[in-house]
């Protein structure tokens, strides 16, 4: 930044933090609605799949959710790497560089549906092996067949969003969000009670409301990915050739953020089916789901600020400018700390009114509570986790905290809350979740570590002569343009 006349450093100092507090905040506000607006889908056809007065649905989609995340995390964890190379090709200028690993992340979306089609006749076996109550497997069974497919256009849809928040430009990616879930809303009611002359699907409906919301997603985000102004700015409709150079990359640094991701999921459904709804029973489970709708408002928006950081931090870094990382990293993680810490209050003193807008039973209310209190403590140190965690991911970073969850979760979540449960059989599910808190805390307290080590700055992500000849031609063509 140039001072001004009459100007002291300190006056210019202050200006420029002024400005880099802007900066997060608005990139961050489109971002939060975005990643809140899938938090919203599910919240959305959780309330509809509670309106139809079935219990056994109730406790289902939670369940069938999760084992549909189980493999399509896998695919975001590797595509949401674009998001990384967007933004520090952006600092470096390298534009046409940007669009073309928004394409690499197409072609990882379709890769990840075809195999995702080819598991889809395992579903009932998988659902079968974890041992619910018969009626609720019907119902697991009919919504996991329709969000197995899914896989591609969800995939496609978060590349090309990361691809719009790796380049600054998080308004579109928020809109497109923000229309798929009136999408969803729509198709989904219809379905699931079945208006308008069609027959009532029931819990299926809201999944294909979900697949129509993700498809139109996928296909508002490639319009304007072949827009005019993009393709003037990052040559958008020159870079859609397969790069095996590309995609190299995005799999080398994306690979170990996938499989934490896939290891988070996996464990989390061991947790939810195994740990809690096979050993306690469907109120344990159905207050699970109950409780994981409040959680979602708490940690997704705060996924969102995370997203706009790593934006901003593998731009600061593509730019040369660590420094500037650091500080944009100290600010998110005071919004983020803010935020939880109110939902920790609100989760802390009224979680039992909470669990009561979905259920009236005692033992639901009873578990939910418990849950919530849980929640209110854990949540301050998963706001460390996850914006530490992306600002790292900015710096590409990723091999060392995935090393770090993927041993943690076996040994914390499923060792541990086995072991609780075992060990305390009259805490009930408590002792899992006991167990699940102390690894959120301890990830928490080692990502900062992490951060505060200082081991990201000497990552070197982008390597120039990776770039094929047209990135090269096309990116000396913008050189001008900032």
């Amino acid at each position: 930044m140039t001072a001004l006349d009459g100007d002291t450093p300190d006056s210019c100092q202050r200006r420029e933090r002024r400005a880099e507090l802007r900066n997060v905040i608005a990139m961050s506000i489109p971002v939060v609605v975005t990643t809140s607006s899938r938090a919203v889908m599910d919240i959305a056809d959780y309330i509809m799949i509670t309106g139809l007065h079935r219990p056994e649905a109730q406790a289902a989609i939670l369940p069938a959710q999760i084992i549909m995340w189980t493999y399509i995390i896998l695919g975001l964890g590797v595509a949401s790497m674009v998001n990384t190379f967007a933004s520090q090709a952006l600092g470096r200028k390298s534009y046409a560089e940007c669009s073309a690993y928004a394409w690499q992340g197409l072609y990882i979306a379709a890769a990840f549906g075809l195999i995702g089609l080819a598991l889809r006749p395992l579903l009932p076996r998988l659902i079968a092996a974890i041992g619910h109550e018969p009626a609720v497997q019907v119902d697991e069974i009919a919504y996991g067949r329709v969000a197995l497919l899914t896989v591609a256009p969800t995939i496609a849809a978060n590349a090309l969003g990361w691809f719009f928040i790796g380049v600054h430009r998080p308004w579109t990616t928020m809109w497109s969000a923000i229309e798929a879930n009136v999408v969803n809303i729509a198709l989904s009611v219809v379905l699931v009670f079945g208006y308008f002359g069609f027959e009532p699907m029931g819990i299926a409906g809201a999944a294909w409301g979900t697949f129509a919301a993700v498809c139109y997603r996928t296909v508002r985000l490639l319009i304007a990915l072949m827009g005019p102004s993009m393709a003037t700015r990052f040559a958008s409709r020159r870079m859609w050739r397969p790069s095996a150079a590309r995609l190299w990359n995005i799999t080398r640094v994306g690979m170990p953020c996938g499989l934490q991701w896939l290891c988070d999921v996996v464990v989390w459904a061991i947790f939810v089916n195994v740990l809690i709804g096979a050993r306690f029973g469907t109120a344990h489970l159905i207050a699970t789901n109950i409780a994981w709708q409040f959680m979602r408002l708490a940690f997704f928006p705060v996924i969102g600020v995370g997203q706009a950081l790593t934006a901003l931090v593998g731009k600061s870094i593509g730019g040369g400018n660590p420094q500037r990382a650091m500080r944009e990293t100290r600010i998110a993680v005071w919004i983020t700390l803010a935020y939880m810490g109110s939902l920790s209050l609100v989760y802390w003193f009224r979680g039992a009114a909470l669990i009561r807008l979905f259920s009236d039973d005692a033992t639901v209310i009873q578990v939910g509570t418990t849950i919530m209190a849980c929640a209110a403590v854990f949540q301050l140190f998963d706001a460390l986790a996850i914006t530490y965690q992306s600002a790292l991911r900015g710096a590409g970073d990723t091999l060392v905290p995935s090393v770090f969850f993927l041993i943690c979760n076996w040994l914390i979540i499923v060792g541990g809350g086995w072991w609780m449960t075992t060990r305390f059989p009259q805490l009930e599910s408590f002792g899992a979740w006991l167990a699940a808190s102390g690894l959120i805390v301890i990830a928490g307290m080692f990502l900062w570590w992490r951060w505060r080590s200082g081991a990201w700055i000497r990552i070197a992500l982008m390597d120039d002569r990776n770039a094929d000849s047209s990135a090269v031609e096309c990116a000396a063509g913008f050189a001008a343009i900032d």
